[in-house]
């Protein structure tokens, strides 16, 4: 849940994953151009020429669509792909093969299929994300013929944004849960990508000082109650967030990790935190941040966030225990 900046280097990221998409396949692979091709032909023998002209605009921008930025998106979709309307990319229409509707010939012919199961995965790693950027409540890892792998979900929905399909910025790992939610609703766009410096990190959770009275009387860790929050004044955009993505449901299954958090706000002090500093020290010695990760159980810098599931709420309630 923590953006990514899009500086120079990610830029210089991008488009690597632009040369170098698709070039290691063998002579029987259909590239994306070609496969465009016939399809447009084929709409045009159907009398269909204002979708053809749509698929037209994908070949002709089809390397600029690769890296365009999220500021850009609708900028394109306005200037190049105003042939056709939201609904229009929903229809089956003569042309497209079987019962498929445009958009999702539109998918198939760019080869979504062949980035999301091997192009897009290196450049995930290489960004060091590995939960889900929607919740940070599951790893965004799943397997794939007996190999560890990466689920990804669109920002901008391709039956909306088919040409944005395999574009470098539209492409996000996330959960099966989020993914679920997303398929079924499209009228929220969340992106991890911002030229923002002050946006890079949205959100964070807050635990419900009243619940920890509860619990600490009670033992009981569902009374523990913590809510996404945001910085704008009335918090609407966290509000939106977890409405969208159910966060405050899902979010009460993992009572126990801040149980243990109010355990070591109550116990650990200064004294302790130097001890074990001294001994990590003596045995380790690989430096204060892991210390720090060592000591609290979780990436403590808020740059680590999609590391691991839960740090966002762990970097709340650690903040808010007085934990340091």
């Amino acid at each position: 849940m923590r953006k990514i900046l899009i500086t120079d280097e990610i830029r210089r990221l991008a488009k690597e994953y632009a040369d170098n998409l698709f070039t290691k396949r063998n002579s029987q692979f259909i590239m994306p151009e070609d496969g465009l091709r016939i399809f447009a032909n084929e709409l045009r023998l159907h009398g269909k020429d204002n979708y053809a002209t749509y698929v037209d605009a994908i070949i002709d921008h089809y390397y600029e669509i690769l890296i365009i930025e999220p500021n850009r998106f609708d900028y394109y979709k306005n200037e190049y792909f105003n042939t056709l309307r939201d609904e229009d990319l929903l229809q089956h229409v003569n042309g497209c093969p079987g019962n498929k509707k445009f958009y999702e010939v539109i998918v198939d012919k760019m080869r979504y299929d062949a980035v999301q199961k091997k192009e897009i995965r290196p450049y995930i790693k290489k960004l060091g994300i590995k939960t889900c950027v929607y919740c940070n409540a599951s790893y965004a890892i799943a397997t794939d013929d007996n190999k560890a792998t990466y689920q990804v979900d669109h920002c901008f929905p391709k039956s909306k944004y088919p040409f944005l399909c395999t574009s470098f910025f539209n492409l996000q790992p996330s959960c099966m849960h989020c993914n679920q939610i997303k398929s079924k609703k499209d009228d929220y766009i969340y992106s991890m990508y911002t030229d923002v410096p002050t946006e890079l990190t949205p959100f964070y959770f807050s635990i419900d000082s009243r619940s920890i009275i509860k619990y600490m009387l009670t033992h009981n860790s569902d009374y523990l109650r913590f809510k996404l929050k945001s910085n704008d004044d009335e918090n609407e955009i966290a509000i939106r967030h977890s409405d969208f993505f159910h966060l405050d449901s899902l979010y009460t299954q993992f009572t126990d990790a801040a149980e243990e958090l109010i355990w070591k706000g109550k116990i650990f002090n200064a004294a302790y935190r130097n001890q074990l500093m001294n001994m990590y020290n003596k045995k380790i010695a690989f430096g204060m941040d892991d210390f720090k990760r060592f000591y609290l159980g979780f990436y403590p810098d808020s740059k680590d966030i999609n590391k691991r599931p839960l740090t966002l709420l762990m970097q709340g309630i650690a903040k808010e225990m007085g934990l340091k």
